[in-house]
């Protein structure tokens, strides 16, 4: 077992049927100084008595190393499963953006160890006991969001919890089908109606709990089964615990949650190479984290110096390098505050907003005005802004505002990019507005990414799926959503031009191919002259009046 910065790391070795899962060996890289997380378990990973392992984190530093290491370990088939912990808002604190508060640490560690094949689980024991169902899960079939579980118990409370816990942790406790039932039932098994197979005292005796083990494995509506022994596990635990090891090592996932405690009935199981809990919490854990888990993308982790000084774009420049990677915007001009007003020189209704380089969230100062009609609201609408930004904060400049068409669409995104310094750029999803980072509905995953993966972020973000016919409700363009994900997320090619960081925040998303729309943008880029790496500004700032509906 290994300490990085008082966190942890072990390397487990399976060392034979009998003897179950033992630690092969436990190494501390403490703060990493010389030998970081991923070269120690690089070291060993060719070892035959290595076959899987254990990473408790605190932090990705030395993210490139662990990279290595996991493409490694997933090459030869060994699962790795980690325990991450902290949550910390310090990233956030160095962001311009909504994109650098929703995307924090702990969401890019994340989208980090799941790009890189790594299981992540959130409770200490499924750390521990998951093993045997990691190594099985090159068997599992493709990876699942929400794998369809089967519950058999023997004790009604017990396996009430463990259909509970596997809801909460986003598995679908699944009813046997019509067929499996039937075929219980020729068994003499009452499966009852529900998502719970309950075999009552029935389901201490051995061939009533094999069999309904047996059927349960081989019904095709299940992705896992999980067994519930009770009180017997714990007085008659060779007895209990028999039909589960006998009809475990099938095609199908097979673990145990026991309850009350049993540990020579858990000694028992893992013994045999079953997954087995003593809490339904850390069960569920292990199953969606294992059933979630897919094979590394080459890709991932491109850790790169982040520039300690940065500017921020006005918003016209900003939709320039949008405008580059393919995103369209509500058309748009910039006036001077002077005026004259004699015409408003978009389709209304317009919104006003405050132009100025180095602004992040005009709404904080009082510089946007929404619904304007007419030059009378017009002049109006500059006088209120230029008032209120001044009043707020002097500094900033008043000499110009944009003018925009204020775009109608079915729903609102943000879809935002940075450098993280860990492990290089990122590409988040959001439901988008004013109050994103208060709902942190969110998605993220590592930059660049393909269609597949920015569908899978759409399906991620909860608001989304108001824009899929939800109650009847007309569909979004989900379509051209999924394009402006991958769009955005190319912007990883812009980092040796300067781009830090970007982020659209609200993109309309309008009707079915009625495409989407920008009508915000804010730009980070790195100063060329003071940034840890040369740089150069990108030149890319449009014109008024681009691509609109």
């Amino acid at each position: 077992m290994a300490s990085q910065s008082g966190s942890a790391i072990g390397a487990l070795a399976s060392r034979g049927k009998d003897a179950g899962i033992a630690f092969h060996s436990m190494v501390s890289t403490g703060s990493e100084i010389d030998l970081s997380l991923g070269e120690v378990c690089l070291a060993s990973v060719d070892d035959p008595e290595v076959t899987s392992y254990i990473l408790f984190l605190e932090n990705l530093s030395h993210a490139g190393d662990l990279a290595a290491f996991a493409r490694a370990a997933a090459d030869r088939g060994k699962p790795v499963l980690a325990y991450k912990l902290g949550r910390s808002d310090a990233a956030a604190e160095l962001a311009v953006s909504h994109t650098g508060a929703l995307a924090g640490d702990d969401a890019i560690a994340d989208a980090a160890l799941r790009d890189l094949g790594i299981t992540r689980v959130h409770t200490f024991d499924a750390l521990l006991e998951a093993h045997p169902l990691a190594r099985r899960s090159r068997t599992l079939g493709a990876a699942r969001s929400a794998p369809r579980v089967a519950v058999v118990s023997t004790t009604g409370g017990g396996g009430a919890m463990m259909v509970d816990c596997l809801a909460m942790a986003g598995a679908e406790p699944t009813r046997p089908s019509e067929r499996t039932r039937a075929r219980l039932a020729d068994a003499g098994i009452d499966a009852g109606g529900g998502t719970l197979v309950d075999l009552t005292l029935a389901g201490t005796r051995y061939e009533v709990m094999k069999s309904a083990l047996d059927i349960l494995l081989t019904a095709p509506e299940f992705d896992a089964v999980v067994a519930v022994p009770g009180s017997s596990a714990r007085f008659h635990p060779e007895h209990a615990v028999k039909p589960i090891i006998d009809a475990a090592g099938g095609d199908k996932a097979l673990v145990a949650f026991v309850v009350p405690s049993a540990p020579d009935a858990l000694r028992m199981l893992r013994g045999s190479g079953v997954s087995a809990f003593r809490s339904p919490e850390s069960c569920a854990d292990a199953i969606v984290s294992v059933f979630a888990s897919r094979a590394p993308r080459l890709e991932a982790f491109s850790p790169l110096p982040v520039p300690t000084t940065t500017s921020v774009l006005d918003e016209q420049a900003s939709y320039g390098v949008f405008a580059d990677l393919g995103i369209p915007h509500a058309p748009f001009a910039v006036l001077g505050t002077a005026g004259p007003f004699d015409e408003i020189p978009v389709t209304t209704p317009a919104a006003v907003k405050i132009h100025a380089a180095g602004l992040a969230h005009k709404s904080d100062l009082g510089g946007v005005v929404l619904g304007v009609e007419d030059t009378a609201g017009l002049k109006s609408a500059v006088d209120t802004i230029v008032s209120s930004v001044r009043r707020t904060d002097p500094t900033v400049p008043t000499d110009q505002i944009l003018v925009q068409q204020m775009v109608r669409g079915l729903g609102e995104a943000l879809i935002g990019f940075r450098v993280d310094p860990d492990v290089g750029p990122i590409v988040l999803l959001a439901a988008g507005g004013v109050l994103a980072e208060l709902h942190k509905d969110r998605s993220v995953r590592l930059a660049p990414v393909d269609p597949a993966t920015a569908q899978e972020m759409i399906d991620e973000v909860t608001a989304f799926r108001a824009l899929a016919g939800f109650r009847g409700l007309p569909n979004g363009d989900l379509t051209a959503l999924r394009d402006a994900v991958v769009a955005v997320s190319r912007a990883a090619d812009l980092v040796d031009l300067g781009v830090v960081e970007l982020e659209a925040n609200p993109v309309m998303v309008c009707a079915e191919g009625q495409g989407v729309f920008a009508v915000d943008a804010v730009v980070r880029i790195a100063q060329p002259d003071r940034c840890d790496s040369p740089r150069s500004t990108p030149a890319v700032v449009m014109t008024a009046g681009n691509v609109g509906p």
